[in-house]
């Protein structure tokens, strides 16, 4: 066997005449790992980017009740909740009008229990709102209301269906900007004490529970933590209430599978016919091994001495150039992105190299049936004609 692997290297580095064919085989398998190194990191990158962004504003899972089947509505309980307040914290959600010198807008008023860390990296103006009726206003609200960092917003919000509208003066204390189009264009964010002073909540009242960082909650911390709450209350996960979404987001891996199938499939059938063009200018050679007993169950091992130098040389140049892509993009962001439609401005890079592993693992593997075709050949061959011929 170890006779065989040297003679596959010994073939593959003598075949000087068939210089072209290697070199568009290495490029073939280039590409493919370059290609699909670039595809699995821009795609994970843009479903990591996409779900953070997403949890500023729903956090990593909701507990509301069971019949406000909408996250962007808040409907208060009175049941008491013992939860770690270092990952939970209640949020609600008041729907209204406000207006402005420019114009009059639809408002979505998000208040938070506490002001949430997360959302200073999304302020691009002013500060944080410290007191009940102080928020933040999106760059595009700013902008059709004609409301700067420091001016009043009236809003007018209803605290029942049908009740006679309550006005209350916001102060706007700083701008923010998310990338996320439908919610720049109807949110303002600020401290729950507000909405619940605007609803005349009792103290006993709670909203919405939300557990909010940067790590999913886990299938067996959602069936325990389900498991611990009242008939009346539901954990919501961001895939339950967004579903449109999430099927988009996993379209993404989707996609990275079949242009995977076509790239490999295209590379297979390149090394397949570069393998066969190499063994077909060793024929005297393997037919005079044939004629002296070598068994063409050694041929596989030969075919693979010849196949790894062009993988291997393939797999590190694509690496190497798809390493540089991303690392430029990375550092300066020269790929960008419509934001009103992928909820970013530029292509964001995943740096999952235990993820670039198991690619890089199925990708040698699916190319090894490359050298099924010329083991055919080999197999089929007979050495006697091919001996007389030549």
């Amino acid at each position: 066997m170890r006779t065989s692997w040297q003679l596959g290297r010994r073939w593959n580095q003598s075949s000087r005449r068939q210089r072209r064919a290697k070199i568009i085989a290495t490029a073939v398998v280039a590409s493919t790992f370059a290609i699909l190194t670039l595809a699995t990191s821009f795609s994970g990158g843009l479903q990591q980017a996409i779900r953070t962004k997403i949890g500023l504003f729903y956090g990593q899972a909701q507990i509301r009740l069971l019949e406000q089947h909408s996250p962007y509505e808040t409907n208060v309980h009175f049941e008491p909740l013992h939860l770690d307040s270092a990952r939970w914290m209640q949020m609600a959600w008041k729907a209204g009008v406000a207006t402005g010198p420019e114009g009059m807008e639809g408002i979505q008023w998000l208040g938070w229990e506490h002001w949430n860390p997360q959302w200073n990296q999304l302020l691009v103006e002013g500060r944080a709102p410290e007191s009940a009726y102080e928020v933040l206003l999106s760059r595009k609200l700013s902008q059709r209301l004609g409301i700067a960092v420091g001016g009043e917003m009236p809003y007018y919000a209803s605290r029942e269906a049908g009740a006679p509208p309550t006005l209350r003066y916001l102060s706007v204390t700083g701008l923010y900007e998310t990338g996320l189009a439908e919610w720049d264009a109807q949110t303002a964010v600020g401290l729950l004490e507000g909405i619940r002073n605007l609803q005349r909540w009792p103290d006993s009242a709670q909203a919405t529970w939300v557990r909010w960082g940067s790590d999913p909650l886990t299938e067996a911390d959602w069936e325990a933590l389900r498991s611990q709450l009242p008939v009346q209350l539901e954990v919501y996960r961001p895939q339950d209430d967004l579903p449109a979404l999430y099927q988009w987001l996993d379209l993404f891996d989707a996609n990275v599978v079949i242009l995977a199938v076509v790239l490999i499939v295209v590379g297979a059938v390149n090394l397949g016919g570069t393998l066969l063009i190499l063994s077909l200018e060793q024929q005297r050679a393997l037919a005079l091994l044939r004629a002296v007993g070598w068994s063409a169950s050694q041929a596989p091992v030969a075919l693979a001495g010849m196949l790894v130098p062009l993988l291997l040389r393939g797999a590190l140049w694509g690496i190497a150039v798809a390493f540089a892509v991303l690392g430029i993009q990375d550092f300066a962001g020269v790929l960008t992105l419509n934001p009103e439609t992928y909820y970013v401005n530029e292509v964001p890079v995943s740096w999952s190299f235990a993820r670039f592993a198991q690619l890089y693992f199925l990708v040698f593997l699916s190319f090894t049936p490359s050298i099924f075709v010329p083991w055919l050949w080999i197999r089929k061959m007979r050495p006697a004609g091919i001996l007389k011929s030549a």
